[in-house]
């Protein structure tokens, strides 16, 4: 590679100094995407040292520096990935640009996000969303309020993140964007449907699914369709639930993953139906599915309903005790609060065992 010597702040960068520090940037960009992150660094910290040489290439040293806490936040280094995003956004609040400015402020707060600094997160996104105003990013100032209406839901502020997304939903610039408002309808119908405002939720639920169907978005079809059944399962309309859950199953046939979920959810509506055989049976081929996805509480969820019903339907005492007592021990694990809640079924079910041997 070549070596480049270094200039003194007083000298004034070449147009191919200049080319040349912007193609290292790029090239660790793609290293970084490419998982390289030993080389992507190395090159990002040589742009950078060559960059910081000269005022004039302030700008491109506060975009190398950002691309350092993206690399760094993509490696699970927070504290890294936040030095580099401050000391970018130091730049770009000297430099006046505003709009580099917002989009590293998205990423720090992604980051805290995922750190679980939620005060922090919405703290940092509120920034973001000013600069995004003054600046008439419409689209941006969508996104932005997309992320807080979340936050406020995860912190419990619904009342607070119900307001944000029907100004989500209203944006002229989601309206453009049909992925991104079925996403923001299906949440706020969520919203509703947990504050028992069913009546609102399924007016927006069938608003997602309008928009979901204009893109064909089989997957956001199947999940909101779920939702829909879950509200009219709450309402006891079982066969209408159904009908909507399996509606839902047909559209994700090459998606173990979701098809599990919704088989645990028909297995359910086939026990309050009192289908007990076929609920049994669905709740085996939704553990089926389960079984390779890495998800003890889910598995140990459904594990216990069917357990439940071999012992309260099939008497098949042992089987279903092995079973529910399998779930505990998982749901223990990943330290569920659902763990009790079933230790006392297997007491229930222990003594029925004990009347039906007696």
């Amino acid at each position: 590679m070549r070596r480049w010597r270094f200039h003194s702040e007083k000298s004034q960068a070449s147009e191919e100094l200049i080319n040349h520090l912007r193609n290292l940037k790029i090239e660790g960009v793609s290293l970084g995407k490419s998982g390289d992150y030993t080389n992507a660094k190395a090159t990002l910290d040589n742009a950078l040292e060559q960059a910081s040489q000269y005022p004039e290439l302030a700008s491109l040293e506060s975009r190398i520096l950002h691309e350092l806490g993206v690399l760094e936040a993509a490696q699970r280094h927070p504290k890294a990935a936040r030095d580099f995003f401050r000391q970018a956004l130091k730049l770009e609040s000297k430099l006046g640009e505003e709009i580099a400015q917002s989009i590293t402020l998205l990423h720090l707060a992604s980051l805290e996000t995922e750190q679980q600094l939620f005060s922090q997160a919405i703290a940092v996104y509120q920034q973001a969303l000013a600069l995004q105003r003054k600046n008439h990013d419409d689209y941006g100032c969508a996104l932005t309020l997309h992320h807080l209406a979340d936050l406020y839901a995860r912190t419990g502020d619904v009342a607070t993140a119900i307001e944000v997304y029907q100004q989500v939903r209203v944006s002229e610039a989601y309206g453009n964007n049909p992925s991104a408002k079925a996403a923001a309808l299906h949440q706020l119908a969520m919203l509703k449907s947990s504050q028992e405002e069913f009546e609102d939720a399924l007016v927006l639920y069938q608003e997602a699914l309008e928009v979901e169907e204009s893109i064909n978005n089989p997957s956001g079809k199947a999940a909101t369709l779920c939702q829909i059944a879950k509200i009219y399962e709450r309402q006891q309309n079982l066969d209408i639930a159904l009908t909507l859950y399996q509606n839902s199953l047909k559209l994700i046939a090459d998606n173990p993953l979701e098809q599990a979920a919704t088989l645990h959810h028909i297995g359910g509506v086939k026990a309050k139906q009192g289908n007990f055989d076929e609920a049994i049976e669905i709740y085996q081929q939704s553990l089926e599915l389960k079984a390779n996805q890495g998800n003890p509480q889910s598995i140990a969820v459904t594990m216990a309903k069917l357990g439940k019903l071999q012992a309260e339907w099939q008497r098949e005492f042992p089987t279903a005790l092995k079973n529910l007592r399998q779930a505990v021990v998982m749901l223990q694990q990943v330290g569920s609060s659902e763990a009790q809640a079933v230790s006392e079924v297997i007491t229930r079910i222990e003594e029925l065992a004990k009347g039906s041997a007696g």
